[in-house]
């Protein structure tokens, strides 16, 4: 079993070693990364979900003992409900919560994982209870030694699409691709529709902008809450935005019908996959055209076009995932109380749980965004 490893804890970003990827461009120096763990992205959390409540931040480099790079790791402490959790750093922006690896000659086992972590764990401030989710089996290939370390499987998973394969085979496999056809001709007739991919700090910005204002229309449709209450999410996608076009991690698709942009895709890029974050679509006359599946279809045509080898659309069982991917990535967790103030935690965590489980609370639920957004307006 591997035992010399070392372990150094950074606070500050600034802190990091070179080796941290900084953002897509470093997937060619050979590391294997989600886009959700490199410096461009954490500082634009950072800079929005960062900055609101108790928490401080642990940024974890494990090296081998020759200091060669194992795994680097993103992690926060934070206070709520009276409890200090161990959490990565997600706020549910990101999708899978797993290290950067680098290549090494080290066997990953249960066995192992647990003593690397246990190691880890020393070296942090104390805390009531571990909350780490969202771990994928792997990063591009690479064993993730923290899945090890989950306890249950995850009852959410992420979904993909391989576009290793011949394009044929993929455009079979689109849902109800006749209705979708048809659709792109009728909104062809109805206005001249062009698909873009936003390539200037200028285009970016009006997108970006037309995006938000879209999903907040919908957030309202279906009556949950949105950017008006969440202004560290709003924070996130419009301030931080500008950092990852400027890093070349972000692919911003969007479909114009007319003058009219009708949908769009806001998505981040590592290596040669892209990870779909946020969609969007007009509303009103527009939507009985489905402008955002046409706009999927499209962006999938794309990034097959231009060699990249997977759609991934992230975390989440909506029925339209599960239609249009055909491969699930299950995701581990785990979840354990170590001191009381952690148990007290848990316990009134899983009956608000099963609270929000009850008939009575998913009528009353949608009613409590409408009241306080007519409050809000008044």
């Amino acid at each position: 079993m591997a035992t010399n490893f070392t372990i150094a804890i950074h606070e500050r970003l600034e802190d990091l070693s070179p080796e941290w990827p900084r953002d897509a461009r470093s997937a060619a120096q050979g590391v294997r990364f989600h886009p959700f763990q490199t410096v461009t992205f954490l500082k634009a959390w950072l800079d929005s979900f960062g900055r609101s409540g108790q928490q401080s931040f642990r940024f974890v480099e494990v090296r081998d003992e020759a200091s060669l790079p194992v795994m680097f790791l993103a992690l926060r402490i934070l206070h709520r409900g009276g409890a200090r959790l161990l959490q990565y750093v997600d706020h549910d922006v990101a999708d899978y919560n797993a290290p950067i690896l680098f290549r090494s000659g080290i066997s990953w086992s249960r066995e192992v994982a647990e003593h690397l972590w246990r190691q880890i764990v020393a070296k942090l401030p104390a805390f009531d209870m571990i909350d780490l989710v969202k771990m994928p089996a792997e990063v591009e290939e690479l064993t993730n030694p923290l899945a090890y370390i989950g306890d249950r499987n995850s009852e959410l998973s992420c979904h993909a699409t391989d576009l290793r394969r011949p394009w044929q085979e993929i455009d079979e496999e689109v849902p109800r691709r006749t209705t979708l056809l048809r659709k792109i001709r009728g909104l062809e007739r109805l206005a001249p529709m062009e698909f873009r991919v936003a390539q200037t700090p200028d285009e970016v910005s009006k997108i970006t902008e037309v995006m938000l204002r879209q999903k907040q229309r919908r957030f309202e449709e279906t009556m949950v809450p949105g950017f008006d209450v969440d202004s560290d999410k709003y924070a996130f996608f419009n301030d931080g935005t500008p950092l990852f076009h400027g890093g070349e991690m972000l692919l911003l698709f969007y479909l114009k019908a007319g003058e009219t942009v009708v949908a769009t895709i806001w998505g981040l890029v590592a290596d040669k996959r892209y990870y779909a974050s946020m969609l969007s679509f007009e509303g009103s006359e527009w939507s009985k055209h489905s402008p955002g599946s046409i706009l999927f279809y499209k962006s999938l045509k794309w990034l097959h076009d231009n060699g990249f080898e997977w759609m991934d659309l992230g975390i989440g069982n909506e029925s339209w995932k599960l239609e249009s991917c055909r491969t699930t990535i299950a995701l581990s967790e785990r979840c354990e109380a170590v001191t009381m103030r952690g148990r007290l935690y848990l316990a009134r965590q899983r009956a608000r749980t099963r609270l929000r489980a009850t008939s009575i609370y998913q009528r009353l639920r949608p009613l409590k965004w409408i009241v306080l957004r007519s409050l809000r307006r008044r």
